[in-house]
């Protein structure tokens, strides 16, 4: 038994089950307490509510009886023990002037220390906690203010509402957090457990193959010893510790491509309005056009800001549960008025040959995005003075440029990250991530793209859904 007390694993075990014990022990009450704070403090605002419209009444006609019971209706609260009381300042005796019905033939208690704090305050309203007249067994959550003096008489209102420190909600919340975090503590102490009877068994020889490994690739991994299993359990935890931050890496350098991809055209965009704003003097007409493009292309940033984060950090099936309804020949023309200004830059002319409605289940913006690009493309690709043929028919949509056209070898890479043809990279700039886009968006809307390409006569793209 000392053997085992002297164990440096039974040492390590017990001393990090006490400290996430008090850790977690501190946050299920912080919690808690701050779900009872909040629950008094709404309680403390319907009273508030109700002993300001009260007096507000009692001000407006000091010898108009108060309809205690028509506040009740009025707030819809199911119990509302409500009473007006005269304290005579000679004799230090309260007497009921009125009480709701919910009262009774009981009275609420004023103590003297209540009237001790609003004589102090005499605008403020005095909450405490006390027994319910009618049911002791049951406590109420009371307001007490300084309503009015008459010759020797001082007017308090009090109203109480029922107070139950424990909520059913809160009760529910303290169950299930208790249960959690004790679940929790006994996962990590069993993952713990698991790491420390690794990490004290052949330590060594671990720590020689990683040091080896410090002038290898990013995709190096320990190889499994076959010594014993906790060993290789140990290097098969590092090694799958290793291939996720490698692929939250490239997560990350995926994501800043992407993001600078998509932000080049709304920014470019802007520049260029606030240059030619800048360029002279102008009448305050064209400086609200200059700024509502530049409000419409901020919004555009923002827009593609957030759905790329949203892309980038949800799967498949969390993305298909925001899709909604929407009509495709909308955003369509959102897309083509978005790169109208780039194609007007090279006196391209975009014409739209047929468009006929259609409708879909999927994400506006990203779909925009798909689209915007594949005509971006085509401009990008195409000789001055040519025209950008669209064609929206019922179940396809079709882009076709008279640009320079692609060959049988580029086709193959078209859609690979980063790849860009010699021509391409000769003639235009880019990331090579455009139509990587593209084809996820359209992977995402169970969409499928086609590509047919002419070296020297145009590229053809045609979107079936």
């Amino acid at each position: 038994m000392k053997t085992f007390f002297k164990s440096l694993r039974f040492r390590l075990l017990t001393a990090l089950g006490l400290i996430l014990f008090a850790l977690f022990y501190s946050f299920g009450y912080i919690v808690i307490h701050t779900l009872q704070n909040s629950y008094k403090e709404s309680l403390e605002a319907s009273l508030f509510t109700v002993l300001k419209d009260i007096k507000h009444d009692f001000s407006e006609d000091p010898e108009k009886e108060l309809s205690l019971n028509e506040t009740k209706e009025e707030f819809e609260i199911p119990l509302l023990l409500t009473q007006v009381v005269a304290y005579d300042s000679m004799s230090n005796t309260p007497h009921i002037l009125t009480r709701s019905n919910d009262l009774k033939e009981q009275s609420l208690n004023i103590e003297p220390t209540i009237i001790q704090k609003i004589f102090e305050h005499p605008n403020d309203i005095v909450f405490s906690i006390a027994q319910d007249p009618n049911n002791p067994k049951r406590k109420i959550y009371m307001g007490t203010m300084f309503l009015a003096q008459k010759e020797y008489q001082m007017l308090f209102l009090q109203c109480a509402i029922p107070y139950d420190k424990h909520t059913p909600q809160v009760q529910d919340m303290s169950e299930i957090l208790w249960i959690g975090l004790f679940i929790l503590l006994f996962i990590v102490l069993g993952l713990a457990y698991v790491l420390i009877a690794q990490s004290l068994s052949n330590v060594q020889h671990i720590t020689n193959i990683a040091k080896a490994m410090r002038g290898e690739t990013e995709y190096s991994r320990i190889p499994k010893s076959h010594i014993a299993y906790e060993i290789d359990d140990l290097i098969e935890t590092f090694n799958t510790l290793l291939r996720e931050l490698q692929h939250a890496y490239a997560q990350v350098k995926q994501f800043g491509q992407n993001a600078s991809h998509e932000l080049k055209t709304p920014l470019t965009i802007i520049k260029g309005e606030v240059e030619v704003g800048l360029r002279k003097e102008r009448t305050p007409k064209e400086y609200e056009q200059i700024l509502e493009k530049v409000g419409r292309e901020v919004g555009t940033l923002h827009e593609v800001i957030e759905k790329i984060l949203f892309l980038s950090s949800s799967t498949k099936n969390d993305l298909k549960k925001h899709f909604h309804e929407l009509y495709l020949d909308e955003v369509l023309l959102e897309a083509i008025e978005e790169k109208r200004s780039f194609a007007e830059q090279k006196s391209i002319k975009l014409t739209i040959e047929t468009l006929e409605a259609q409708n879909l289940r999927g994400n506006a913006t990203l779909l925009k995005i798909a689209i915007a690009n594949l005509i971006d493309n085509a401009i990008k690709y195409s000789p001055a003075a040519s025209t950008i043929h669209i064609v929206l028919r019922s179940h396809e949509l079709s882009i076709r440029d008279e640009g320079m056209g692609m060959s049988a070898e580029e086709m193959e890479h078209i859609f690979e990250q980063f790849y860009r043809s010699s021509r391409s990279k000769e003639s235009t700039k880019g990331s090579g991530l455009g139509l990587a886009i593209v084809k996820n968006i359209l992977d995402l809307h169970d969409l499928t793209i086609e590509v047919q390409s002419t070296e020297g006569k145009g590229t053809r793209v045609s979107i079936a859904f």
